[in-house]
């Protein structure tokens, strides 16, 4: 795809980009009284077309990141941009088919449309050898070790697909341009310095297990870094990961890393909106689906919040918008 084919779509990416939630709706959102004020409030955003006919805003929102996926696929002409997305959605497919699959279940279970993979092959492979050879290596790999998990929890079997998820995040991302190209191992190096601080009772060996490669720093050197208790130090190392360094100190000394999610969604978002400066690329396009993605999940943060009675005060600190 050329550069103005890009400049081309990135005019009508800026478009979808003026639907994303201003700052003044996020604070009116986080300031609801209950669940029927933040439906009234998203009736009237892109996110009311989502919520007609449905009573469940979670189910709703799950569907954003493929309502905006879908956007993305009508405008690109980049055949490897395209196959990326529809990975993507293979990978939660496979979370939701598998899942219920290794619980017991018979994969009847609500997916999105598909992706680069038949849903009826992702669900028939768990049975079927040969359908399981034809799958990417990447999700052949991941099957087999969801197979042989005894009586595995969800926590388990999430872990086992968040490696997937980033392998397969790190794979098409790798092939765009900065600072998109670095967004992997970012999110993957702030999830493995949290996941050390929540889990500093696990032995190395048990700790490195559970660590996603492809951050700035690899799995051993996370957890020697929890052996010794200097977490907060080696993650600032990383320039501009600082901030997130003294959260992720505070979160160990009080055992609240709200702060230091905070900390590590405001460096997603501020990579997010740099690839959306360059509109002869296709950053634009990819952090569109993205902040998509992003911008759903703390829709349901907020969501959440309310039904448990947080108050305002407390999503503000962990929900960097308004």
């Amino acid at each position: 795809m050329s550069g103005s084919s890009y400049a081309y779509a990135s005019g009508r990416v800026s478009g979808l980009e003026g639907s994303l939630l201003t700052g003044r709706i996020w604070s009116q959102l986080i300031s609801a009284a209950d669940r029927d004020e933040i439906l009234r409030i998203l009736g009237d955003s892109w996110y009311g077309s989502l919520l007609q006919g449905e009573t469940d805003l979670e189910k709703a929102l799950g569907k954003a990141a493929g309502r905006a996926e879908e956007e993305l696929i009508e405008l690109s002409s980049d055949d490897a941009l395209t196959a990326g997305v529809l990975q993507r959605r293979d990978v939660r497919n496979a979370r939701y088919l598998w899942k219920n699959l290794a619980s017991g279940g018979e994969g009847a279970v609500d997916v999105e449309p598909q992706g680069a993979i038949p849903v009826d092959v992702l669900r028939s492979a768990w049975s079927d050898g040969s359908l399981a050879d034809s799958l990417p290596v990447q999700f052949r790999e991941a099957l087999e070790e969801v197979r042989l998990l005894v009586a595995p929890s969800a926590a388990r079997l999430d872990a086992v697909i968040d490696r997937l998820a980033a392998k397969v995040e790190s794979e098409n991302m790798g092939q765009l341009d900065e600072p998109l190209r670095s967004l992997p191992a970012a999110k993957i190096e702030l999830r493995n310095f949290l996941t050390a601080a929540r889990n500093e009772e696990l032995s190395p060996a048990l700790l490195e297990e559970i660590l996603l490669q492809g951050g700035y720093h690899n799995p051993s050197e996370i957890s020697d870094a929890a052996r010794m208790n200097r977490l907060p130090e080696v993650l600032a190392e990383k320039t501009g990961f600082e901030d997130a360094a003294s959260s992720l100190a505070e979160g160990i000394e009080t055992g609240s890393f709200v702060s230091f999610q905070r900390e590590t969604d405001i460096i997603t978002i501020n990579l997010l909106e740099q690839a959306s400066a360059n509109m002869f690329s296709p950053g634009p396009l990819a952090a569109y689906v993205l902040r998509r993605e992003m911008e759903a999940a703390h829709l349901k943060i907020i969501a959440a919040g309310k039904a448990a009675g947080i108050d305002s005060r407390r999503l503000s600190a962990r929900v960097p918008r308004g």
